[in-house]
């Protein structure tokens, strides 16, 4: 047993980098020249840059474009707390 605390008993590795997507409907309530007001179930992270698309159907490819949240309030919508974003456009989408 001579030596066994000097062996290595864990190794700290180091962490993956990645990318994380989620995709929440929003109900667009009204679309600028450089800004959109959307309804979310939940609140936007103030100068998150986020990808925004928009589809007509379901058989249409949405349209899409980067958008800033300059502004994240809630509201109360038939009973339900949901909130009100404001959205600056920032360019097109990226995947």
């Amino acid at each position: 047993m001579s030596g066994r605390r000097s062996h290595v008993r864990f190794e700290v590795l180091q962490s993956p980098e990645g990318v994380l997507r989620v995709m929440r409907d929003v109900l667009v309530q009204s679309v600028g020249r450089h800004e959109v007001v959307a309804i979310s179930r939940e609140p936007g992270v103030l100068g998150e840059i986020v990808a925004f698309e928009v589809s007509v159907s379901a058989q249409e490819p949405g349209s899409g474009m980067a958008v800033r949240v300059v502004e994240s309030h809630p509201v109360v919508e038939n009973g339900t707390v949901r909130h009100r974003l404001r959205l600056e456009t920032v360019g097109a989408a990226r995947d």
